[in-house]
């Protein structure tokens, strides 16, 4: 086979050189489009807050609205609803001793602009080898008119039982006034100020009381993420015999749309006890909170 003569190659030692000002403009052209690349990808890129990565689905957002709204002021324009939360919490323990703590809560509201209505209800027991440590029953209802988008006149009515702080039953009553004096997507703070009669009927020899009293209360709700709220509840009934304060604390993060877990401090204070009665109780719980 003949063999093929081989040819000089020029491109080794031959490049071409386009003109510097064409260099440039290429380069330019470059660097634009790429710039416009990255753009469009962090554009598109899902922002994640801490609420997002908290939640257990995308409705984590619509989960706190619906479970974290009850305290809101209603809006003149609605139609009749209600809301309600429930709440339950249960501890045990085994071994060297047994011991085991129930505690239960449901608060209802019913809204007909001017009018709204809450329910509630708490139960509290505990036991520890057997003997009943803690036995709490309360019961309330408060009824509001709204005189304006913000201001409202209330009624309020209220029963408690605990034995073990010698109260066998404490009836209280009030009318007064309320103002929201914040009111805005993330935050509320209503508040309360009235008088009424308040009647405690004691288990052992102390003699039953029966006084006017003063009643002030505050209540706060915060949204600290798309689906973590912080509440804070104080009430406090002054009468000339007894103080009565009450504040309840609590920390819920949403899950579903209906349920959010729930961590609560309670503190309940009476500056007038019997003998050898505490002053001061306290509770602790981490529970599951559903709305309906």
């Amino acid at each position: 086979m003949p063999s093929v003569p081989s040819i000089p190659c020029a491109s080794a030692s031959l490049r071409f050189r386009p003109p510097a000002r064409l260099t440039l403009l290429l380069a330019a052209g470059l660097l634009s489009t790429t710039g416009q690349l990255l753009a469009q990808q962090e554009a598109e890129e899902p922002v994640i807050s801490g609420s997002d990565t908290l939640s257990a689905d995308q409705s984590g957002s619509e989960a706190a609205t619906k479970l974290f709204t009850i305290h809101k002021l209603p809006d003149p324009d609605a139609p009749p609803n209600w809301e309600g939360q429930a709440q339950a919490g249960i501890s045990s323990s085994t071994g060297n001793s047994e011991s085991s703590n129930i505690n239960a809560s449901a608060l209802v509201s019913y809204t007909s602009f001017p009018w709204r209505h809450y329910f509630s209800a708490d139960i509290n027991f505990a036991e520890n080898d057997g003997d009943s440590t803690t036995e709490r029953y309360a019961a309330a209802y408060k009824s509001e008119y709204f005189l304006s988008p913000r201001t409202f006149a209330f009624g309020f009515l209220s029963y408690d039982r605990d034995q073990f702080a010698d109260i066998d039953s404490r009836y209280s009553v009030a009318i007064g006034l309320g103002h929201a004096i914040l009111n805005s997507e993330r935050n509320i703070l209503l508040f309360d100020i009235g008088g009424g009669y308040r009647q405690t009927n004691y288990v052992g020899t102390t003699e039953d009381s029966g006084e006017a009293v003063g009643q002030i209360a505050l209540y706060y709700s915060g949204r600290i993420t798309n689906n973590t709220n912080f509440n804070q509840n104080l009430m406090t009934l002054i009468g000339s015999k007894n103080t009565y304060v009450e504040s309840v604390t609590s920390l819920q993060v949403s899950m579903t749309d209906t349920l959010a877990l729930s961590l609560n401090y309670t503190v309940m204070y009476n500056s007038f006890t019997p003998p050898d009665i505490e002053s001061t109780d306290t509770f602790t719980s981490v529970s599951l909170v559903a709305a309906f």
